[in-house]
């Protein structure tokens, strides 16, 4: 990655677009957790100087700061898995030290010393789970410093208070990603991220995501009681929690880092998406403008997610075109029904970037497959599913982002294709 030569363009893309919308947009209300993430790189930035500049673009990962970046992700998914591992075994050793209380039978046990057992594991469980969770947050925020370190990345910018609201919304970008806190729900470039979402759907993927370690936790319990039996587990059953806990744990960690590395790298990498999909045209028509608009809006909305890497190729598109205000971006049918009535050369272009944004934020759902081959099949071509994986792999690993791989999301058509097109047609 370059260093500050090209933060600038970076963090100003990074942000949410202050008048993207044409309408200023008003101060952004931030979590107490993200405030101090954001601080806590502020501080940092203040105290060491910038990364030298190199040669290569901030998306772009050469040799030496992949095996740095692998480093830092290790250790701390090391220190996370360490983290859940101790807080577990605390709690399992309290459970059986005050399991005396409850007596030899279950069937005996007095409503009193269930109440006491449970007081007496509280009062440790508790504070160990207040201590491990700030472990957490303070390893996941630290570990994102060092991330953009290694990338050459500046968060802030030393001497430019100019820059400081930009550099401001950029490191909020990635504190959101380091205490995985969801991306804003709110409309932006008029676009809805939920209007195509079921909020039943929405509302039990966070109830599932919430009780993830308990059901883990329940779920091993079962299996191990009927295996080996009750009464051989009965001594050592609580620490079934502890491989549970530190899994989960290094889990959550690694996400976490992956997908800040991804927002730090997804300004970078939409100037240069932008710029290979436009090479060579001197001048882009206010359809094909239009087109590339509405293919990122069905991408948000078959998400129901505004991913910052999204507002970011918004924002990229409308300093390279201009900003236009127009109806119904977040109507995915409408987009489709457009993509089908351009020119082939502009509709080559809308399907990659259609292909692009549905893998730009590193996730690419079953609604977003379905739009895809909706759209493929609209132009007369069949998807190729391992050419966009491969494009959103390119992406994750920090590789180039041009050439073969962007030809392949849509190549040119030859004889043997004219067929299908006449057919589609």
């Amino acid at each position: 990655m370059s260093g500050t030569g090209s933060d600038a363009e970076a963090n100003s893309a990074a942000g949410i677009a202050p008048a993207a919308a044409g309408k200023p947009t008003k101060p952004v209300k931030r979590r107490r957790m993200e405030k101090v993430a954001v601080g806590y790189f502020k501080k940092r930035g203040s105290e060491r100087p910038p990364p030298s500049s190199s040669a290569d673009a901030v998306h772009f990962l050469n040799p030496e700061e992949r095996r740095a970046l692998r480093r830092v992700e290790r250790m701390a998914v090391l220190r996370a898995g360490a983290a859940g591992a101790f807080a577990a075994t605390l709690g399992a050793s309290v459970s059986i030290v005050a399991r005396p209380i409850l007596g030899e039978e279950s069937g005996h046990t007095t409503w009193w010393q269930w109440v006491e057992y449970i007081i007496i594991t509280l009062m440790i469980a508790v504070p160990v789970a207040i201590v491990e969770l700030s472990f957490i947050y303070w390893n996941a925020i630290a570990s994102v410093h060092k991330l953009a370190e290694a990338a050459g990345i500046t968060l802030f910018r030393p001497d430019d208070e100019a820059a400081d609201d930009d550099d401001e919304m950029f490191a909020a970008v990635l504190a959101r990603a380091a205490l995985e806190i969801p991306n804003p729900p709110r409309p932006l470039f008029g676009i809805d991220p939920r209007r195509e979402a079921s909020k039943t759907r929405l509302i039990m993927a966070t109830v599932m995501y919430k009780a993830k370690v308990g059901v883990s936790n329940f779920l091993l319990r079962r299996v191990l009681v009927r295996v080996f039996g009750r009464a051989g587990l009965r001594s050592w059953i609580p620490f079934i929690s502890v491989p549970v806990t530190a899994c989960w744990d290094a889990f959550v960690c690694r996400r976490a880092l992956r997908e800040a590395r991804l927002r730090a790298m997804g300004p970078s990498a939409a100037v240069e998406i932008v710029e290979h999909l436009l090479h060579g045209r001197s001048a882009v028509t206010p359809t094909l403008h239009e087109i590339l608009l509405r293919m990122v809006g069905a991408a948000v909305v078959r998400s129901a997610d505004f991913h910052p890497n999204l507002v970011a190729m918004i924002e990229v598109l409308q300093r390279r075109l201009g900003a236009r205000e127009l109806a119904g971006l977040d109507d995915s049918k409408r987009a489709l029904t457009l993509l089908r009535a351009v020119p082939e050369d502009e509709q080559r272009i809308g399907l990659q970037m259609l292909a692009i944004a549905c893998a730009f934020d590193g996730r690419i759902g079953r609604k977003e497959w379905d739009v895809l081959e909706i759209a493929y099949s609209l132009a007369g071509r069949t998807l190729s599913r391992a050419s966009v994986l491969a494009y959103r792999r390119a992406l994750m690993n920090g590789d180039a982002l041009g050439g073969a791989l962007l030809e392949q999301l849509a190549p040119p058509r030859g004889p043997a294709d004219l067929p299908q097109m006449q057919q589609t047609a």
